[in-house]
């Protein structure tokens, strides 16, 4: 069966909300004259979330529903990359990829279909409704993003990927969508912003420590290009060691004069400094390969069909 659109959404414990979600997307998606299938990626919920998903029936004609239960708990980003594995079995047109807690609106995919062009359209967030601290580090932690790759991350999961783009990342595997979909080549890209709702209950789950686990997945998925900030600064540091210690080696064999006590000290941190960075260097390449033949098993399929 053909769909003009699907829309693919993990959860997990998400009880009462998962059908708010799905609520919304009914009021929504009844006004769209399109035909969806809501994907939802149900990771392992040790709740009701399950039995409250198989009552849940769409009233509307253009929208049907298909649970994915997967068989064991893997996290958020993974349970996205298992819906997309099983779209990429499907035929459709368009696929939009958004949070089921309510945060992301789903008045947003008015303006989604509206596409005719682009294969990837990134819903940007106007907002963080967190506490200070949090938002002070979420932006610290885009501009370390910024400085290592050079690329400017400023959305979520939310947005439209059109099938050829879906096929794709479903031949490989990711643990961070956004991050991961930024590195891809794509000249139709587009970036729209909306605003940030509200979960339909309970508070935000993303904490600092949460902040800092995503910002580590995302510079994995730029693993190339911050090894290649490492491997610079070896070299850079490396050039000034070397002038330094031909500047030791003039004053004292040459010129016969004093050291400076400075500049034993200044070496001493410039190889410390060195070693660190051409340390970090030798361990992302030893990551790399192994992640590199680990690929293979993120891809198999690891859900059951309802």
């Amino acid at each position: 069966m053909h769909h003009d659109y699907i829309i693919i959404s993990p959860c997990f414990n998400e009880n009462k909300t998962v059908i708010e979600f799905l609520e919304k997307l009914n009021e929504v998606l009844a006004t769209i004259e399109k035909n969806f299938l809501v994907i939802i990626v149900n990771d392992a919920s040790t709740d009701n979330t399950i039995e409250l998903l198989d009552k849940y029936r769409f009233s509307t004609a253009n929208t049907r529903l298909q649970i994915l239960n997967l068989e064991y708990n893997i996290g958020h980003q993974k349970a996205i990359y298992q819906g997309i594995n099983y779209a990429s079995h499907l035929d459709f047109d368009f696929a939009i990829i958004m949070d089921s807690d309510g945060e992301d609106d789903p008045e947003v995919i008015k303006e989604l279909v509206q596409n005719k062009e682009a294969d990837i359209i990134h819903v940007a967030r106007k907002g963080r409704q967190e506490g200070l601290v949090f938002r002070i580090m979420y932006h610290f932690y885009k501009l370390l993003f910024y400085i290592f790759t050079g690329k400017k991350i400023n959305f979520g999961n939310y947005s439209l990927l059109s099938k050829k783009l879906i096929d794709s990342i479903a031949k490989t595997s990711f643990i961070h969508f956004p991050a991961f979909i930024l590195k891809l080549k794509v000249p139709n890209r587009k970036l729209i912003y909306a605003d940030r709702n509200k979960r339909y209950s309970g508070k935000s789950k993303m904490k600092i420590s949460s902040l800092i686990n995503h910002a580590f997945k995302s510079f994995v998925e730029f693993s190339e290009n911050v090894l290649l900030v490492f491997l610079r600064l070896f070299i850079f540091i490396l050039l000034i060691l070397v002038l330094l210690l031909g500047y030791i080696f003039y004053s004292k064999f040459i010129a016969d004069t004093a050291v400076p006590g400075w500049a034993s000290t200044f070496s001493a941190g410039l190889i410390n400094m060195a070693l660190l960075c051409f340390g970090f260097f030798v361990l992302g390449i030893m990551q790399l390969s192994f992640n590199s033949r680990n690929d293979y098993h993120s891809q198999k399929p690891i859900y059951k069909v309802d």
